[in-house]
């Protein structure tokens, strides 16, 4: 029997299999320049509007600017994916002082024009392993600087559930031909992110983050900037930076529509638990940005805009200041997680960290954790509903610190180098060694 959708995927697949030929034979007959570099950021740009004019909690697009300033690479032509279309011309514009006549900006949907740029190209940069050019040859090298660094959340759970072992050895098999470097924060977070991601472990360097440069930064102006934007004294910043479930997104496998409902931030809480929590916050002078992750706003969408003064959403401050996470996170007092590895670049700056576990028990069904019991890795609050996380941040209110200890022990076993000069150590060991 003719099934149209079937077809449909065949013919997709051959067509995609038509490029992918045609891209390696142009990848494989194309001389390298050892001096071109392509650089590939992460597709979430498409989602948190980072690019080269705001870029700085991406590593591919950190790299890139330090980069495009730095003189000994005056030589070097520089390749740069982009998501944003119509906006070639600004990208153009920041490179002005930069000598721009050697930076190429590269349309993301016009795979062919990617592809030339790949071939042309003895280093490439990616943001993420999802990016898989199945065209590239041995006469170049692929560089993963990775946007997590942590071992929270269990993504070897998918591979554990779709064909196991032999799943897991297939994928780690792609990894080691696709990749020739991964970086990470340490040697125990490559060890981690290795098993936990199939990636080949000696492939692993750690020479830190490029987005965390800005740790080290004077972030003073942008502190005031986010204080002066609201209409009442601001003592305390806290950056809440919640993880999406996959039980709440319709394109995963363990999606259950029965509770894919709207609900807050904070999870289904009522009124009053909201009414509450707006009046610890307003007595202890507490502003907390919360930025939603882009899958749980695109694909899931199940979030209520609805919030309260005290708290605001990062997409409509930074429609005010031209901001991302990570700049927030330096200015942070402290920080909210769930199960996102975003605690791990807050780590760098050893402050007060809160865990709200609202759906733990869902969380665990769906996707797990890497290490059980997950309280045993948290440096800091674990709190389960919104009454605990107040009593956190009052407690904070009054200078109570319960995990300093805890915390500083995690920051020295996972972190190697704590100090702003990861671009750098990059630039050394790719370039100048």
């Amino acid at each position: 029997m003719f099934n149209p959708l079937k077809s449909l995927q065949l013919l997709r697949s051959f067509f995609a299999g038509c490029f992918t030929l045609s891209a390696l034979i142009l990848n494989k007959f194309t001389r390298k320049n050892r001096k071109s570099i392509l650089f590939i950021p992460h597709t979430n740009c498409l989602h948190d509007n980072y690019d080269i004019l705001n870029g700085k909690s991406s590593n591919v697009l950190c790299l890139l600017d330090n980069i495009l300033k730095d003189s000994y690479y005056n030589g070097y032509k520089l390749y740069v994916v982009y998501y944003h279309k119509g906006k070639e011309q600004p990208y153009i514009d920041y490179c002005k002082n930069y000598h721009p006549e050697r930076v190429c900006f590269v349309y993301y949907d016009n795979q062919w024009k990617v592809a030339k740029a790949v071939a042309k190209c003895f280093t490439v940069f990616t943001d993420s392993d999802w990016t898989r050019i199945q065209y590239r040859v041995n006469s170049q090298r692929l560089v993963c600087l990775n946007y997590f660094g942590g071992l929270i959340k269990n993504e070897l759970y998918r591979f554990e559930q779709h064909g196991g072992f032999k799943r897991y050895l297939k994928e780690q098999k792609m990894m080691f031909r696709l990749y020739d470097y991964h970086l990470s924060i340490s040697d125990m977070c490559s060890k981690f992110i290795a098993v936990d991601n199939c990636h080949y472990y000696p492939h692993f360097i750690s020479l830190g983050f490029p987005r965390n440069d800005i740790f080290f930064n004077d972030n003073t102006e942008l502190r005031r900037q986010v204080e002066i934007s609201v209409d009442f004294p601001v003592k305390r910043i806290i950056t809440y930076a919640p993880t999406h479930r996959d039980y709440e997104n319709h394109t995963r496998e363990f999606y259950d529509m029965s509770k894919s409902v709207e609900r807050s931030i904070w999870g289904h809480v009522s009124h009053a638990e909201l009414d509450a929590l707006e009046k610890t916050l307003a007595d202890t002078q507490t502003l907390i940005i919360a930025k939603v992750h882009p899958i749980q706003k695109g694909e899931s969408n199940n979030i209520s805009s609805d919030t309260t003064s005290h708290v605001i959403f990062y997409e409509d401050l930074v429609k005010k200041i031209n901001t991302s996470l990570n700049p927030l996170l330096a200015i942070s007092d402290s920080i909210i997680t769930d199960y996102t590895t975003t605690v791990y670049d807050f780590l760098y700056l050893d402050r007060p960290i809160i865990y709200y576990f609202y759906d733990i028990e869902e969380y665990r069904a769906t996707r797990g954790f890497f290490i059980e019991p997950i309280e045993s890795i948290c440096a800091g609050y674990v709190t389960y509903d919104l009454s605990q996380l107040q009593s956190a941040i009052r407690d904070l209110d009054l200078g109570k610190d319960i995990a300093k200890q805890k915390r500083k022990f995690l920051q020295e076993l996972f972190i190697k180098e704590l100090d702003g000069n990861s671009c750098d150590r990059i630039k050394k060991f790719f370039f100048k060694e």
